[in-house]
């Protein structure tokens, strides 16, 4: 009975050990989620503008090219569903604020909930950035480990970048994603531009949910006389010709309603703009530190008319 007793703690306590030794990481070292959340608080009395959204806006959009005190609330695969949380929870401590920036583009609208990487992300948000995730259940058990919330193989990666860049910080102080410098070639943008297309494409033309959640946002901003800008990001024309045409339209046709409809909101569609070329773009869809400049001050020059 010792002996296997003994055998038993020899098997569990290796794995005890490296569980405890990924929950530290993930717990202890500081990363996106963790860094805004620090941040977000000291531009309460400072901001006119916040910019919500995905890696898209998250990389894109820079608000030291704004001509008004700006912070990119935007991450990394982040869906409306947590762009409502995030607007929820931080809006009313925002005291100057102007504008609000949404994202409106291919992945906005048809995404379903707790699907792609919202299934390990809504953890992070919940431990890093303080929020209350509906889709997280009392008798989850990852909602108790983060080292439960990813496979291994990806938990290595991430310690990997760790150990060979030293942070897990891809952001500065204004919550921009400053890291993608370079700017892809023309083969590699035919490349990227097949199986990004592919990924993106959900099937789902199902929009109604996250309509309802944007309308919403655009109901509070109006009580509270803010300005709404809905902006479809410019991406690599490869890219572009191999969405779905049909929901491509619809999500401009969505946007121009929106705009009408409501006094406070206001469309900015920049997928198929001319200005952008092949050297601002760092892959298929996200803009590289050039782009995202020229992003930025076009975006800036159409808010600055709306705030007049």
């Amino acid at each position: 009975m010792k002996k296997i007793q003994r055998n038993t703690l020899l098997f569990i306590f290796p794995i005890l050990l490296v569980w405890i030794s990924i929950e530290c990481f993930y717990r202890i070292t500081p990363n996106n989620y963790s860094f805004k959340q620090k941040q977000i608080p000291k531009h309460y009395n400072v901001a006119k503008g916040l910019i919500f959204g995905d890696s898209h806006y998250f990389y894109g959009l820079n608000p030291e090219s704004f001509s008004r005190p700006v912070f990119n609330m935007a991450n990394i695969s982040q869906t409306i569903y947590f762009d409502e949380l995030l607007f929820k929870k931080h809006i009313d401590s925002f005291k100057k604020l102007e504008f609000v920036i949404f994202p409106m583009e291919y992945t906005t609208l048809s995404q379903a909930d707790n699907t792609q990487e919202d299934v390990w992300r809504k953890y992070f948000y919940r431990y890093n950035m303080e929020l209350e995730v509906p889709l997280i259940t009392t008798f989850d058990l990852k909602k108790y480990s983060l080292a439960l919330t990813r496979k291994l193989k990806h938990t290595i990666r991430t310690i990997t970048q760790y150990i060979n860049e030293g942070t897990l910080i891809g952001c500065d102080k204004r919550g921009w994603g400053n890291t993608y410098v370079t700017a892809v070639d023309s083969l590699e943008m035919e490349r990227l531009a097949k199986i990004i297309s592919a990924k993106h494409d959900d099937g789902s033309m199902v929009f109604s949910h996250n309509i309802t959640r944007l309308k919403g946002m655009i109901s509070i901003c109006a009580k509270k006389q803010i300005k709404v800008f809905l902006v479809n990001m410019p991406v690599g024309e490869p890219y572009l010709n191999k969405l779905d045409y049909k929901e491509v339209k619809a999500i401009e046709r969505i946007s121009k309603q929106l705009s009408e409809k409501y006094a406070n909101v206001f469309n900015i569609n920049l997928l198929r703009n001319p200005k952008f070329k092949l050297s601002d773009f760092h892959d298929a869809d996200h803009l590289n530190i050039k782009g995202a400049k020229k992003c930025s001050k076009i975006i800036d020059a159409e808010v600055s008319r709306y705030l007049k």
